[in-house]
């Protein structure tokens, strides 16, 4: 069919066979990051795009068995004929709702969590989340809360205490019976005087050695910033 005087530019049937054949997990992450997927793509099995900060949207009518877009910050939305088998995972990634009745099996952090947890953590208390009896749960709406509002909500231990530029810094922890405790690091930015409460592992006994674990070191003596924030 003419169009203009000009003959409409026609895919080759081996490019068509391409894009109906499916392709390994690995070759679809490697098309979605160079912007190469096409619609109906098919995965055989998992999609693991974690991380892939780069990620604006997915190709419509996509299928794989599941779907990894944990910390697709930019990635905002599903695309339409979306068909996942099993679950998506998708903490931290800029997804904040789904149409309801959307079907999906959620995941934040490897755990099964209802739309509620995963897109309306504003009406998680920490007393709620005190109550939980699942841990990995608890952990997850605790992240989802916020480590500064539960602790503001619920209390906590201190630990050790000392100053750096900042002034001073708590390190504090919030036992569980059938866990281990929640420990953070307490710090005020010299320059802006926000305060950060930062996670740190359970045996940090001092301000110090949290600080240097969260500055990477392992060895807390080799740790000596001009300034520390």
């Amino acid at each position: 069919m003419m169009s203009n005087g000009r003959v409409p530019k026609k895919r080759s049937p081996q490019k068509q066979r391409e894009n109906y054949e499916p392709v390994s997990p690995q070759l679809a992450r490697k098309l979605l990051l160079e912007h190469r997927a096409w619609d109906g793509m098919r995965v055989l099995g998992h999609l693991n795009l974690s991380g892939a900060i780069e990620l604006y949207n997915l190709p419509e009518n996509l299928t794989c068995e599941s779907l990894d877009i944990s910390d697709c910050v930019n990635l905002t939305n599903l695309p339409q004929g979306l068909h996942v088998t099993r679950w998506i995972e998708l903490a931290g990634s800029g997804i904040t709702s789904l149409g309801e009745g959307h079907g999906f099996i959620l995941r934040w952090r490897g755990v099964e969590v209802s739309d509620s947890i995963a897109f309306a953590s504003q009406s998680i208390t920490g007393q709620d989340i005190l109550k939980i009896d699942n841990v990995e749960l608890r952990r997850v709406l605790i992240e989802r809360l916020g480590y500064e509002t539960f602790l503001q909500q619920v209390g906590g231990l201190v630990r050790d205490r000392d100053q750096d530029a900042g002034g001073e810094r708590q390190l504090i922890y919030i036992p569980f019976e059938d866990d281990e405790p929640l420990m953070v690091l307490k710090v005020t930015c010299p320059s802006t005087a926000h305060i950060h409460i930062l996670r740190v592992p359970p045996y940090m006994q001092t301000c110090h050695q949290a600080a240097a674990w969260v500055a990477g070191f392992t060895n807390p003596d080799d740790y000596h910033p001009l300034i520390e924030a």
